[in-house]
């Protein structure tokens, strides 16, 4: 009987090892990493509670305070209420690095700020291949990195909402391959040098302001030889920036279709179509540019007859295709 009792107690002991980590952690200003990680018994930073976290698990933050950088390996949420400011701030690297496949991975209400020399905001590189992969930012705000706020370098599904991105070298870059998505919704992108930089991806993206980016704001680019970048802007504005939506001048293939949107007073162009770029254009309010509409190289420039293309020092230069309904 005495060894009976004793295999029960060893198989309870290794079980406990083998399943005692949370559905829901917790990190804390006061919190400890030697903790337990648990809502009661909050750990320090993100990188021990997410050891200590299931896959599909959460890691809530529980006070205002400077988190440090981490590494995403698995399916989690990490989620920062908005009564509390849960801040990264980098002196080198990387604030979040998301190196998984196959997962789900949710970034709410977190500030990362660059400006201490960090290169990226967030970073994701999954597989080269196919990762299935799907990164969620929400409610976030991203300043000051060298390279990008957002910097999504490999195939997966990228979808931002509610973000803030400024005076980031390019604020979204997203590349990869063909199997490389984003969906991006209500999205501040401000004095940056880029705003949103599309190379090997389909990207869609709406309700989102570009602003005094010194670059592009919206820019389908495409930049090595057989990429293909695909990008839909509904609903944006572009103003006072270099350009404000452009498709093409690299070697890649760059498709953009512009909607419902707006180019206000950029120094250089309001939509343009250049190198291996097509631009299809419709209900548009163009003003107060150097340039309109502009079309240069072999881009193609295909404008509907509902643009108002007024009050631009040129209001169109190249070849401007212009169709009707169908």
């Amino acid at each position: 009987m005495r060894q009976i009792g004793m295999a029960v107690v060893v198989s309870m002991l290794v079980s406990t090892s083998l399943f005692g980590q949370n559905n829901r952690s917790a990190v804390s200003l006061t919190g400890n990493d030697a903790a337990t990680c648990q809502v009661p018994d909050p750990c320090r930073t993100f990188d021990v509670a997410i050891s200590k976290t299931n896959a599909g698990g959460e890691v809530i933050v529980l006070s205002s305070a400077g988190y440090g950088p981490f590494t995403v390996t698995k399916s989690v949420s990490i989620i920062s209420p908005p009564a509390y400011h849960a801040a990264m701030a980098p002196a080198s690297g990387d604030a979040i690095t998301i190196n998984v496949d196959d997962a789900l991975v949710v970034l709410r209400g977190l500030t990362l700020n660059g400006s201490l020399g960090a290169v990226n905001g967030i970073t994701f590189s999954g597989a080269a291949t196919v990762s299935n992969t799907r990164v969620y930012v929400e409610h976030c705000v991203i300043s000051g990195f060298s390279n990008a706020g957002v910097n999504f370098m490999r195939n997966g599904a990228l979808f931002i909402s509610d973000v803030i991105a400024r005076e980031n070298f390019t604020a979204i870059l997203v590349d990869g391959a063909a199997a490389s998505s984003a969906s991006i919704d209500h999205v501040v992108m401000e004095k940056n040098y880029r705003g949103l930089d599309v190379e090997n991806a389909t990207v869609a993206i709406s309700n989102s302001v570009g602003a005094q980016n010194s670059n592009v704001a919206f820019w389908a680019y495409a930049q090595l030889s057989g990429a293909v970048a695909e990008l839909s802007v509904d609903n944006c504005q572009a103003t006072q920036n270099g350009w404000g939506f452009f498709a093409g001048s690299a070697s890649g293939t760059a498709r953009m279709t512009v909607s419902n949107s707006v180019a206000f007073k950029s120094t250089q162009i309001g939509i343009a179509a250049g190198a291996n770029g097509t631009v299809r254009a419709s209900n548009n309010t163009v003003t107060r540019n150097a340039y309109g509409l502009y079309q240069t190289s072999n881009g193609v420039f295909e404008s509907r007859g509902n643009n108002a293309v007024r009050g631009n020092a040129s209001d169109t230069s190249g070849t401007i295709t212009t169709f009707g309904p169908i």
